[in-house]
This record gives C-alpha cells, sequence and structure tokens, in this order.
C-alpha cells in the first residue's frame, strides 16, 4: 500500500511541474486550431432561392374564402442571403431542393372577401443540412395575399381530339371516366370557367386508343383559366377507333293533314351521317331511314328530334364526328284557292264523230274554282289544263257532259266536276245531180230532125 501511495505522489509531481507553461501550450494549440478552420473552412454566404409554399390554407376554405392570386403567390420566388462555414453552405446546397419559403395562413384573421393582406414568407432550411446557418438577408419578407369569396362548381368534361384516324377508319364516341369534375377557386375566375377538356393525340389510328389525361380548364376565348382547383387530375379516356362509311339520311311521313292543309316541304339535318362498325354491315347499307312523322289532321308545321343511336342498324355506331340527334320540319301550310276561266274553245271534244255529226257548246267558258300550294298554283295558266268532253256513244241532241280534267300534282279541284252543254245535230245531207252536157243535146235534137222531116 505504501509503495502504490508512492507512486501517485510521484505522478501528481509531474502533472505539476511547470503548469503555467503547460497551460499556454494548451491555449496557443487551440487558437492555431482555429486558425487553421479558418483558413480551411472559411465563414462566407450564399443565395438561396425557392417558390412560396402555401401553408393551412384551409384556415381561409373553412370560412368560404380563398386566395385569388394564388398563382401569382406559387410562382413566387423568395430569394435569402445564408452565411455560414464553405463545408456547411455546399452541404446545405445538396439539400437545397428541401428548402422552403412559407406563408402560414393559420395567422390569417378576421378577413373578408376583398380584403388585401400581408402575409410573412418564412425562409426554412432543411434539418437534414445540419446547423450553423445564419440568414443575413430575405427579400421579398412578405405576400400581398388577395382575399376572395370561395365558389365551386361540377362541369363536364370534354374530349378534344388531335389529329384523325386513319384513312377508311374513324373514331367512336369517347368513353370518359370520370365524366365530369369539380372545380373551385375564386368566384371571379371559377365565373370564367365554360368548358373542362382534355386533349388526346390521334395520329392516323386505325385501332382504339386508350389514354390518361389532364383536365384542363378553358374560358369562351379557349385559352387556359390558371388559379382553378380541380377534385381530380387525371382523366381515363377511350376512344374506339372502327371502319367507317357516310350514309344518307331519308325522311317520311304518314297520315294525311286537316281538310284545306298539306305538306309543302320536309327539311332534316343532317342529310348524311359518319357511321362506324363492322365491315360486312357496312357494304351493304346505303341509307338510313327516320321514323316517319305523322302529319294526320296537322294544320302547322311539325318539328321532331330523332336519336341516331335508336334507329343504327345492329352492328354499328355514330362516329365521334357525328351528332347524337336528327331534327325533322314538316312544313305545313293551308292549301290557297284560284279561280281560272277556260274559254269552250280549248275544250278538247273525245269520240266524235265528225263526218255526220255537228257538235256545239252552249257555255262560251268555263269557271274552275282550284286549291292547292301557291307554288303549285303559280304553274297554271288558262290553257294549261288539258279539259276533255267525252262524246262517246251520244246521240243527235242535247247532252249535258262533265268534263276531265287533268290537274298537276298538288292542285284539286273544289266543288262538283264542271259540266258543259253539247248539242248534237245531223249534218245536212247533199243530193248529187247530173250536169247538163250541151254537146248531148246537140247531138239529141239534130238526130229528132230527120225524123220529123220524115213524116
Amino acid at each position: 500500500m505504501e509503495r502504490k501511495a508512492n507512486k501517485m505522489k510521484k505522478l501528481q509531481e509531474k502533472i505539476m511541474k511547470d503548469i503555467g507553461w503547460k497551460l499556454l501550450s494548451l491555449i496557443i494549440a487551440i487558437a492555431l486550431w482555429f486558425m487553421v478552420i479558418n483558413i480551411e473552412h472559411p465563414v462566407t454566404t450564399r443565395i438561396y432561392t425557392q417558390t412560396i409554399t402555401m401553408k393551412n390554407i384551409d384556415a381561409l376554405t373553412q370560412q368560404g374564402l380563398t386566395v385569388l392570386n394564388k398563382g401569382q403567390i406559387e410562382n413566387m420566388k423568395v430569394s435569402a442571403k445564408i452565411k455560414a462555414q464553405r463545408t456547411a453552405l455546399d452541404r446545405l446546397t445538396q439539400y437545397k431542393n428541401n428548402i422552403r419559403a412559407v406563408v402560414d395562413f393559420s395567422k390569417l384573421e378576421n378577413v373578408k372577401s376583398g380584403d388585401t393582406v400581408s402575409l410573412d414568407v418564412s425562409f426554412l432550411l432543411p434539418d437534414s443540412a445540419g446547423t450553423g446557418f445564419e440568414i443575413v438577408s430575405q427579400s421579398p419578407e412578405k405576400a400581398e395575399i388577395i382575399v376572395e369569396k370561395l365558389a365551386a362548381k361540377r362541369i363536364p368534361i370534354n374530349v378534344h381530339i388531335n389529329g384523325e384516324a386513319g384513312n377508311g377508319y374513324t373514331t367512336l364516341q369517347p368513353q370518359i371516366s370520370p365524366s365530369s369534375v369539380q372545380i373551385s377557386g375564386a368566384a371571379s375566375i371559377i365565373n370564367h370557367v365554360k368548358t373542362v377538356q382534355v386533349n388526346v393525340e390521334l395520329q392516323q389510328a386505325s385501332e382504339d386508343v386508350v389514354v390518361t389525361a389532364e383536365p384542363i380548364a378553358y374560358d369562351e376565348n379557349g385559352k387556359q383559366v390558371e388559379g382553378v382547383t380541380m377534385d381530380i387530375t387525371k382523366v381515363h379516356v377511350s376512344i374506339g377507333v372502327q371502319k367507317n362509311k357516310m350514309v344518307n339520311l331519308r325522311a317520311t311521313t304518314e297520315g294525311v293533314p286537316a281538310e284545306g292543309y298539306e305538306v309543302t316541304e320536309m327539311i332534316w339535318s343532317p342529310k348524311a351521317i359518319n357511321i362506324a362498325g363492322r365491315e360486312e354491315v357496312l357494304n351493304h347499307l346505303q341509307a338510313i331511314t327516320l321514323p316517319a312523322v305523322n302529319v294526320t289532321n296537322a294544320t302547322t308545321t311539325i318539328t321532331e328530334s330523332v336519336l341516331l343511336n335508336e334507329i343504327l342498324p345492329d352492328g354499328t355506331m355514330l362516329s365521334n364526328d357525328t351528332p347524337l340527334e336528327a331534327e325533322v320540319s314538316v312544313i305545313i301550310k293551308e292549301q290557297e284557292n284560284q279561280q281560272i276561266t277556260v274559254q269552250s274553245a280549248l275544250i278538247e271534244m273525245k269520240g266524235t264523230q265528225q263526218e255526220i255529226n255537228e257538235y256545239v257548246l252552249s257555255e262560251d267558258s268555263v269557271s274552275l274554282q282550284l286549291t292547292g300550294s301557291a307554288k303549285a298554283l303559280a304553274t297554271i295558266t288558262t290553257g294549261s289544263i288539258p279539259i276533255t268532253a267525252d262524246v262517246t256513244d251520244l246521240t243527235v241532241g242535247e247532252h249535258i257532259v262533265a268534263l276531265e280534267i287533268d290537274l298537276p300534282e298538288g292542285v284539286t279541284l273544289v266543288g262538283e266536276t264542271p259540266e258543259i252543254t253539247i248539242t248534237i245535230s245531223e249534218k245536212e245531207q247533199q243530193t248529187d245531180i247530173p250536169e247538163e252536157n250541151e254537146e248531148t243535146d246537140q247531138v239529141i235534137t239534130e238526130t229528132e230532125q230527120p225524123s220529123i222531116s220524115e213524116e
């Protein structure tokens, strides 16, 4: 034990010997270490830039409010000058994508639509970069927020196809899932949204096209509307591609309009449609007849719409560029009346015996009351209507004969068929008397004279 105590005493004496010099040496060593560190790892500054992230924006939406200039704020760049040792800044640069410039909306209180407020922009460095950083300066330090009433509406999604299918092929109606989207944002922005559509590229396709596309909001001028939030970010679109053919549409009517009225014209649109389907079906299809429009007892124009999908032959369907409906209009107008006078001399008599009989018409003219469309009546003149009186088998005497009138299509006779009185008489028969021959008389006289003298 004594021996061990002696050793400890000698050790303490060595440590305490020249203690002042030893402390001075330690201080110098530490100073030299700091000098080396400052030479090898000097303190410097760097500028880092980041766009703004909006935090706790639900604090506004819960009040039925939103940020009108949201897009502008999100695209605003914030720059900060950071001071630290070069090695630390090098480390920070490796994590520069994790640097955040944050505007915290939880600090926004007692605001209403139309207000403009200023919020602090916090420049936050990632913990993974370590410590020892100092933010020397920052620009901007605040963001001007324009508050407006929050609006939302659900709107159908349209598909805009760029390009065309291959030659002889056509696209079918696109199938979209989901078919609508909920858009929200500042009321003044949402009011400008007229359509939401997805764009699909179609480059001479000869088979079905299936894509996933992003819905985009557009205004009435076809310009993209910024600052709109959607409840979906992707839409699945399927476009069928099949053989196509242009087929004519035909329109017909059934029934008869009310008395005194007539069908003057039929108008339908489209006149032809582009359909797709199996090639063997299309080859035998020449035209499609629309359902007949019933005009029974009608007095006014009738317009009907026809869903084309419901009348297509089996194995066919509408192409993408074909309307879903056809519209048919049957123009019905009241018939017009017209009276014309036909001279009896223009009446043709059929079955006459001109060699033995004479035919005399009692009336100088015949009046006809006609009805029909204005277009048809306009073509009629006094001499354009063939009128015939049939006197076949009629004997001598006075007869009342019904006239046969050949009217053009679209014109009818009003009232009973007109009649005319015809008087038939025999022609006077002439008896043939031989003419006296002067020469003969002379010969006879000369012959008679000798016989007288002989007596």
